[in-house]
């Protein structure tokens, strides 16, 4: 296994100066959409709207200096308000004004999002001797055009900001691994300081900082002490999964001093996580009665479809490549997978009075669908199953795919499966492993299950991990090596030729549906009977 030269911003080390130029006009044309989006919102609605009306108050008493005033139907930590004041300051948003208005307070969100693709090209560039490509345009810009995404940076609510510091935190996390000493302890200090900064903007974000980043730590210095069990995601038999566990697990043990070092953050801010729900007597601030938390385990179901509802041409190279058909898996995992998700539709389906009652969110049109019909909800299990079979396979890579999780069989000798000492850093060159699949789905798990709204912001943070570790297009299709010839194969190849733009195909389905969803928000109001005068819009 050999590491890929890192690639720049925009990929200068292969791009032809033509790429460079319609790259560089489609990020000024991108920026000039989200500068319109916002400024017709502010048009539209010059004043609050929905939790706006919550969270506005709010900054304006802390921008006036109040700092102890706090509104109790807010449920979240005020890192949101704080961060306003901070940005309005720096880039002289409020001037010397005594309010700031929703313009200037919805503005933030926007140079947030810019903050959060910044973050994002920050831990591409740290992680270029780990991942698979490096600081590639077409994909910050994918991850800037993320529908829910851009919809909230013309608003002003908490999600941006949130993904932001999840994202700032994760990449310091990156930049601690390659740094030894002094230089490591500081650092680790920075990662410790944005987790508390994440966790100010909310509570959930402590399974990204502390959690997630946490146990890739416990894996990495697991593996610079000894050789453990753990196969890239592509070649894995599903026995491989326990498998890893189990070798992880009695690995850690010979680790044990080292890794309570490398953790001290996580450990720091799962403490100052639980020092905050003791002093409040919960997790959720303000109105605790419609916000009890609870176990919601279908969430795990919703999340595949979202997945693959947004980014299904980021599978597109998988798709066009023939060896996704060697990794079909087995009979019998197929019908374990159904039968757990018709056990976990039946006997947890939790349909939220909040999502029944708000006809302005997707999600109810949704639910009202599946509730048509009792059998709809069994329905949908297939759905599931399909897309999260798509989602885990769409984390394959550069290894040579003799298999997959649960795989009928296999062509070919399978490659190594073992990883660790002497090749820590090497291992996660081209190929996403088990253990990341794994500690990403754990984080996802209890960030999901313990929320009985099911809201589409709710994933994003999921997404953005989950999306930063696909591999590149061309690594995957690089692995064909068939000829192609006869009818079906002149599909694959016109596959493939869509495969090798499936970046752009992505931006380009994004900004189909922000202008769908925009249009609509802004456009096509509508009032309920017991406010006359009051225009309801959709949104996410």
């Amino acid at each position: 296994m050999s590491l890929s030269k890192p690639r720049d911003i925009g990929g200068r080390s292969s791009s032809s100066p033509t790429k460079n130029a319609f790259q560089g006009a489609m990020s000024i044309l991108l920026f000039g959409t989200q500068m319109e989006w916002l400024r017709r919102v502010q048009t539209t609605l010059p004043e609050p709207y929905l939790d706006e009306f919550f969270h506005m108050p709010q900054a304006d008493t802390f921008w006036q200096g109040n700092w102890t005033k706090w509104n109790d139907k807010i449920t979240t930590p005020p890192g949101l308000y704080i961060w306003s004041v901070f940005v309005s300051k720096i880039f002289s948003l409020g001037s010397h004004s005594e309010m700031l208005t929703p313009y200037q307070l919805r503005i933030t969100s926007m140079i947030t999002l810019y903050f959060l693709t910044l973050s994002c090209s920050f831990w591409m560039r740290f992680g270029c001797k780990f991942s698979r490509s490096g600081v590639r345009l077409p994909q910050l810009l994918a991850i800037h055009t993320f529908p829910p995404l851009f919809f909230f940076s013309g608003l002003y609510y908490t999600d941006v900001l949130s993904a932001f510091t999840v994202i700032c935190t994760y990449a310091l996390w990156q930049a601690g691994l390659q740094r030894k000493g002094r230089a490591k302890y500081v650092v680790q200090l920075l990662h410790f300081m944005c987790g508390l900064l994440a966790l100010g903007a909310r509570q959930t974000n402590i399974f990204w900082v502390a959690v997630f980043t946490g146990g890739l730590q416990a894996v990495h210095t697991v593996k610079n002490q000894t050789r453990v069990h753990d196969p890239p995601v592509a070649d894995a038999y599903f026995e491989d999964f326990p498998i890893t566990i189990i070798s992880l697990v009695t690995s850690a043990f010979n680790a044990l001093p080292e890794m309570l070092l490398d953790l001290w953050p996580h450990f720091g801010l799962l403490a100052s996580f639980t020092a905050f729900v003791v002093w409040n007597g919960g997790v959720v601030l303000g109105d605790k009665t419609n916000h009890v938390a609870s176990i919601h385990l279908p969430q795990m179901l919703y999340l595949w479809p979202f997945l693959m509802f947004f980014s299904w041409p980021a599978v597109l190279p998988q798709l066009a490549n023939p060896l996704l058909l060697q990794r079909t898996p087995r009979l019998w995992l197929i019908g374990l997978v159904v039968t757990s998700m018709l056990a976990v539709v039946h006997l947890n389906t939790i349909v939220h009075p909040f999502l029944l009652a708000d006809n302005r969110h997707y999600t109810f049109y949704v639910f009202k669908i599946l509730r048509l019909a009792p059998w709809k909800w069994y329905a949908a299990v297939p759905v599931y199953a399909a897309c999260a079979w798509l989602s885990v396979q769409a984390l394959g890579s550069k290894s040579g795919f003799s298999g997959g999780p649960g795989v009928k069989g296999s062509r070919g000798r399978r490659p190594s499966t073992s990883s660790g000492r002497g090749d820590s850093i090497r291992v996660e060159a081209d190929t996403n492993r088990i253990s990341f699949f794994m500690v990403w789905l754990l984080s996802t798990a209890l960030s999901l299950i313990t929320a009985p709204l099911v809201e589409p912001r709710y994933f994003i943070v999921p997404w953005l991990m989950w999306r930063l570790h696909l591999p590149d297009s061309e690594d995957v299709l690089s692995q064909d090596a068939t000829a192609a010839s006869g009818a079906s194969n002149r599909v694959r190849r016109l596959l493939k030729s869509f495969a090798k733009q499936s970046v752009w195909i992505e931006i380009a389905w994004y900004m189909l549906i922000n202008l769908i969803t925009c249009r609509l928000f802004l456009y096509h109001g509508f009032e309920w009977q017991q406010e006359p005068d009051q225009v309801q819009r959709f949104m996410w």
